[in-house]
């Protein structure tokens, strides 16, 4: 599939969308919102792709899922050993709910919390195994566009091999990983990228840790003499934040190209 810097960010908000609905719905919503979060995927080729690229569910799926119904709670899915088997099994387990208009909060969910609200199982279903596949999925995603570079006009055929994406110009017959130089403007370019998407973080703490770390990064990547610990720092203190998949795109992008400085 041809797609550019600025489509993904669209198709990383969309699944941000859809998930953070999914993991707020009410347990009488759920089953018509996971509907529409498992047709959302579908319907996206760069995420469908990755999950069947990962191969097929071998599970007996009717037994599987039956056995965990009817446990009233005693059992729970087992997700699988490697990345792979994760995806491919949770994403399946979610598409047999809905094929099957499967009950949810008082069925399968019932063994992943010891509460006796229904709110609180969906809640532990969420967490403990759709929360698996939406992680995959949106490391996925930022993977790719650190590849793409910060060019939002360049396009880039998209094809997905085994779980992986391959990445090659629009013209190129290669695979190919964009490499850009950490020249002052595209520094500069990225960090007003990571200050734009701090907006979406809820805490004034890390509004303002983000924007301190920012501005030693600002600092030291000009200067003649960069302190490569003040930089590590600043670094550090970007990752321990936890914020929206735009967010987590936006500081990674920016670690891709001020790496090579501290090398």
């Amino acid at each position: 599939m041809k797609l550019n810097r600025k489509e993904l960010r669209k198709i990383q908000y969309d699944f941000n969308s859809y998930s953070n609905r999914l993991l707020q719905a009410n347990y009488k919503d759920y089953a018509g919102v996971l509907a529409k979060f498992v047709r959302y995927i579908d319907g996206t080729p760069i995420i469908s792709d990755y999950i069947h690229g990962c191969g097929s569910c071998e599970w007996d799926l009717e037994k599987e899922i039956k056995e965990v119904q009817g446990s009233h709670g005693g059992l729970i899915f087992s997700l699988g050993e490697t990345d792979e088997e994760e995806i491919r099994n949770v994403y399946a387990v979610l598409r047999y709910l809905v094929e099957n208009n499967s009950s949810v909060y008082c069925g399968v969910a019932m063994g992943y919390s010891f509460s006796s609200k229904w709110q609180d199982k969906i809640k532990g279903f969420n967490e403990r195994f759709v929360m698996v596949l939406i992680r995959h999925v949106e490391r996925y995603l930022t993977k790719i566009g650190i590849d793409m570079g910060i060019d939002e006009k360049n396009v880039y055929n998209v094809t997905v091999q085994n779980g992986q994406a391959i990445i090659a110009n629009d013209n190129s017959s290669v695979t190919a990983t964009t490499n850009i130089g950490a020249t002052a403007n595209e520094i500069e370019q990225l960090i007003t990228a990571v200050r734009t998407k701090m907006d979406t973080l809820t805490s004034d703490e890390d509004k303002e840790a983000v924007s301190e770390s920012l501005e030693v990064i600002e600092a030291e990547v000009v200067s003649e003499k960069p302190k490569k610990s003040m930089i590590k720092t600043a670094i550090a203190s970007l990752q321990a934040i936890k914020g929206t998949v735009e967010f987590g795109s936006a500081v990674a992008a920016l670690i891709q190209f001020v790496g090579p400085m501290l090398s």
